[in-house]
């Protein structure tokens, strides 16, 4: 059987603590969205929020690396939990990444460290040839 969850989205709250064994947690609260057009022709957009919780290493880079509005890529397995209170049962489902990639979130000073071409560099500029 497979339980793989994959998601591209941008991070809304970031949460990073140690567990009761010692171990990193971070926690984000990533947004996906889906664009439609509804029975009246007019454009709409849904946005979904996923909880994702990264867990030692992965937990520390999330930590690190990781703000608000940033674009990441996440795989992980979906888990739920039941929980029962004073207005009935409830499941909350989340994901456990065990992967992420840090993706460039299309802010004007990212886009310009991806969007500019390179000089050339000439290796030899600096070298003194005695011929």
């Amino acid at each position: 059987m497979i339980n793989k969850a994959t998601i591209l989205g941008r991070i809304g709250n970031k949460d990073h603590k140690q567990t009761k064994t010692g171990n990193d947690m971070t926690s984000l609260s990533i947004a996906t969205n889906r664009k439609y057009i509804d029975k009246q022709g007019a454009q709409r957009e849904n946005t979904t929020w996923h909880t994702v919780y990264f867990f030692n290493k992965l937990a520390e880079i999330a930590n690190k690396y990781t703000e608000k509005g940033d674009l990441i890529y996440i795989e992980g397995e979906i888990s739920n939990k039941k929980i029962e209170d004073a207005n009935g049962v409830r499941w909350i489902y989340s994901i456990t990444g065990s992967e992420l990639k840090l993706l460039p979130n299309g802010k004007k000073n990212v886009a310009e460290n991806y969007d500019k071409p390179k000089e050339p560099v000439d290796p030899f500029d600096d070298l003194e040839i005695p011929f």
